[in-house]
């Protein structure tokens, strides 16, 4: 899974690896990274190969619940990108590195050639909204920044069916108005190029 800044992510925590570190962030108020894996599992298993990208998200814990003492199901939402400098030994079979924080989107108005991209997900939420989809159970985060070229690219990145290491590149690209329109090409294909 590929985290974006603003974005939701729901976990179900079972990985003796897993469950202590995330008790101790969410008791701490503390982040942890999200990376993207590029090949392979999730779920550790014997003489697995994995690769993963060298950069990622921190993700802040926003609901926890205790299900059972060996499963956690939490909530997180995206807080700031990062790429890793330095990979360092694992620890109880947690990956570790020295990150540089990288710096936020700048607020960046839709252009009139993408406006369609966020009227498009305008009416998604809209949709959802009609359903009697409540705000706490839809896919964004809130507020809306329907007109902010970094928002809008980040949602459709989180939804639309693409490859990992498509979605890591998306996140990679520190050009907001660049990686909405990469999102208007991606949207303009799935439809088989219709306006």
């Amino acid at each position: 899974m590929t985290l974006f800044p603003d974005g939701l992510m729901a976990l179900n925590i079972f990985e003796p690896r897993y469950l202590s570190m995330v008790k101790k962030r969410f008791q701490r108020s503390e982040p942890f990274g999200v990376i993207t894996l590029l090949e392979g599992f999730e779920v550790n298993l014997p003489e697995q190969e994995i690769s993963i990208a060298q950069s990622g998200t921190l993700a802040k814990i926003i609901q926890f619940e205790e299900l059972q003492p060996a499963l956690f199901r939490i909530k997180c939402v995206g807080l700031q990108r990062f790429k890793i400098t330095e990979r360092l030994a694992p620890l109880a079979g947690l990956e570790r590195a020295h990150v540089d924080l990288l710096s936020l989107d700048p607020e960046i108005p839709i252009p009139s050639h993408l406006q369609e991209c966020a009227n498009a997900l305008g009416k998604l939420i809209a949709y959802q909204q009609e359903q009697g989809v409540k705000l706490s159970q839809m896919p964004f985060s809130t507020p809306f920044y329907l007109d902010e070229c970094g928002w809008v690219a980040n949602r459709w990145a989180e939804i639309l069916t693409l490859e990992r290491a498509t979605k890591n590149k998306l996140l990679m690209e520190l050009d907001p108005l660049k990686r909405l329109q990469m999102i208007g090409d991606y949207l303009l294909s799935d439809s088989g190029g219709e306006g």
